[in-house]
């Protein structure tokens, strides 16, 4: 087979990641699987404490990803049928986690009671439940 060589970039050209987007001479633009998906999940509110302590106790696996943002901490992960992702920006000065259904569910109220509940943590935890502080 024939080596293909793929020239280096264009000296010119900003990170395909950097914003904002679309406005160096770098043809391509790279997002996040994050930002890919998360738009379409629900956000139902907000944790007093950073993603780690939470993937520690559960056994999950943190992913490093990016927004438009900053860069930041997530997980995926069901618990008893509830699809949830915790997310958390590098530069959030609070230390707080984002907590997002990502199959939007009529019951949020429930979901919070069984991630609570799972995790060993009590509503103190909580820093505001729904959409919007």
């Amino acid at each position: 087979m024939t080596a293909v060589e793929v020239p280096e970039p264009e000296p010119d050209w900003q990170e395909a990641t950097i914003p904002p987007y679309g406005t160096g001479k770098n043809p391509a633009l790279q997002w996040s699987v994050w930002e890919h998906c998360s738009p379409t999940f629900q956000m139902i509110g907000v944790l007093r404490l950073p993603v780690r302590p939470v993937a520690r106790r559960l056994r999950l696996h943190v992913e490093r990803s990016w927004d438009g943002l900053d860069a930041l901490d997530v997980v995926l992960f069901r618990l008893r049928g509830y699809s949830f992702a915790l997310s958390k920006h590098d530069g959030n000065p609070a230390d707080v986690s984002y907590v997002w259904l990502t199959e939007p569910h009529g019951d949020a109220d429930q979901a919070w009671d069984v991630l609570l509940e799972v995790v060993g943590i009590g509503a103190e935890a909580v820093a505001f439940r729904g959409d919007a502080p």
